[in-house]
């Protein structure tokens, strides 16, 4: 017997079952029918959010919402089933559903996404679709079919959940600073979304789960690119571009270079060659941050998103790197312009030889090592050439350098100084009568050399 009798042969059984109240297993059913007269050159991929042993809402809404972005690149029509699972047809063995594939793999566990070519593997399709009929057609109302399936229905109508918080309450910004002949100065500003603060606010939800985590980290680089432009030239705290007035310590200086952090998404997005001309109209050097295990999942947009960085004037840093790294990989040889190094007992334990071996053929003024936390880190860092540094000893020099400067600092702690530099919110500033020193940490020449 035929994939196309079998299927014929369903449809005409379910048809008595009561499956013409199920909306979806019905669609699905007129959708196998349809695609098994001519099965050539089609595929079912299915992702199948009911074997999920710990199942949430969001699950089904990002995997709704990754097929959604991919079925018309892929001629695909998607089917939302009743148990959650959902289902596109598409086009065979393009370079679009390869992507899609991979990233759902590694957002999903092992054996939760199928793949199947119509012409060669029809049986399993119409094994599947026999299973979701036999379910759907077991519940006897669509309150059991809520009951048994919690979120069924609710994929393009989610169900309401919290607000959002305002952008800048889930972004943070950093201080990069330089130690090189003796002297301390503000290397960059480091701005990203932070996980920790998502994590927070979506507990529960995304936050549960770091691959999916991510993954909504990146949805939001729209946001953030146009966060940041509508804050140009106001001096808020997300103003990238700060007019002179606003950056008085900077004494005619430009603005410290930012590090931005996005995904390759937001690289390719509209709205980054708008922020990075406004960056480039003011002076500001811009580097984009990108996160290494992205960039090594998906090559070809990576080469993509360097054209565009480099087209418009940015630079471009690696992010994650971590002393387990060079056991499988050299990320210097992907050439970028900073390496942004996490310090760990591990890569504490690495003689100045190893470490730059491991980074050849960067030099320590592309390095920044994460996870200044104290005077030792620091003190690791120079020994083995490395003049950038992130963490928490280096905001605190940052701030003690800001407090040098500032006339109020009597009225302040170093501890405030610290939390208000690094708030991205209006309101994360209150307090501090000189805001414009937060994003600098050279003092105005009234007050260099220790002169009031």
């Amino acid at each position: 017997m035929t994939a196309g009798v079998i299927a014929q042969a369903m449809e005409e059984r379910a048809a008595g079952d009561g499956v013409a109240s199920l909306p979806a297993e019905r669609a699905l059913l007129e959708a196998v029918r349809r695609v098994m007269r001519r099965p050539a050159g089609w595929r079912a991929l299915v992702v199948h959010v009911s074997r999920l042993p710990e199942r949430r809402p969001y699950h089904g809404r990002i995997a709704r919402a990754l097929l959604e972005e991919a079925a018309p690149r892929v001629d695909g029509q998607i089917h939302a089933l009743s148990s959650g699972d959902l289902l596109l047809f598409c086009r065979e063995d393009t370079r679009a559903l390869r992507g899609l594939v991979a990233v759902l793999e590694r957002l999903f566990p092992e054996n939760l996404v199928s793949l199947w070519s119509l012409e060669n593997e029809a049986l399993n399709l119409i094994a599947y679709a026999a299973g979701r009929l036999s379910e759907a057609t077991q519940v006897s109302s669509p309150a059991s079919l809520a009951e048994k399936s919690p979120g069924f229905g609710r994929l393009l109508d989610p169900p309401p959940t919290p607000d959002p918080p305002p952008l800048a309450a889930l972004m943070r910004r950093e201080s990069g600073i330089r130690l090189a002949r003796g002297r301390m100065t503000l290397a960059f500003r480091n701005w990203r979304l932070d996980p920790a603060l998502l994590a927070g606010w979506d507990a529960g939800g995304t936050g549960a789960d770091p691959a999916l985590l991510r993954h909504h980290l990146g949805s939001l680089d729209g946001d953030v690119l146009a966060a940041l432009i509508a804050a140009a030239g106001t001096g808020l705290p997300l103003d990238p571009v700060p007019h002179r007035a606003h950056f008085s310590a900077w004494a005619g200086e430009p603005p410290p270079p930012l590090h931005l952090h996005l995904s390759l998404a937001g690289v390719m997005a509209a709205d980054f060659s708008s922020l990075a001309s406004l960056c480039r109209e003011n002076g500001v050097a811009l580097a984009v941050v990108l996160a290494f295990e992205e960039v090594c999942a998906d090559p070809k947009t990576l080469e993509a998103a360097r054209r565009v960085i480099a087209t418009s004037g940015a630079l471009f840093a690696l992010d994650g790197i971590h002393a387990e790294t060079f056991a499988c990989a050299a990320p210097a040889a992907l050439g970028p312009d900073f390496l942004i190094l996490d310090l760990s007992p591990a890569l504490a334990e690495r003689s100045a030889r190893d470490v730059s071996r491991l980074l050849y053929p960067l030099g320590g003024d592309q390095i920044v090592l994460r996870g200044a936390d104290d005077e030792a880190a620091l003190a690791w860092g120079v020994a083995r050439g490395i003049s950038l540094f992130q963490g928490r000893h280096a905001a605190a020099m940052a701030a003690a350098a800001r407090m040098f400067a500032c006339p109020s600092a009597q009225n302040c702690s170093l501890g405030q100084c610290i939390t208000r530099a690094a708030a991205a919110a209006p309101e994360g500033r209150f307090g501090c009568a000189e805001p414009a020193l937060l994003d600098g940490a050279r003092p105005p020449p009234e007050r260099e050399g220790g002169k009031a």
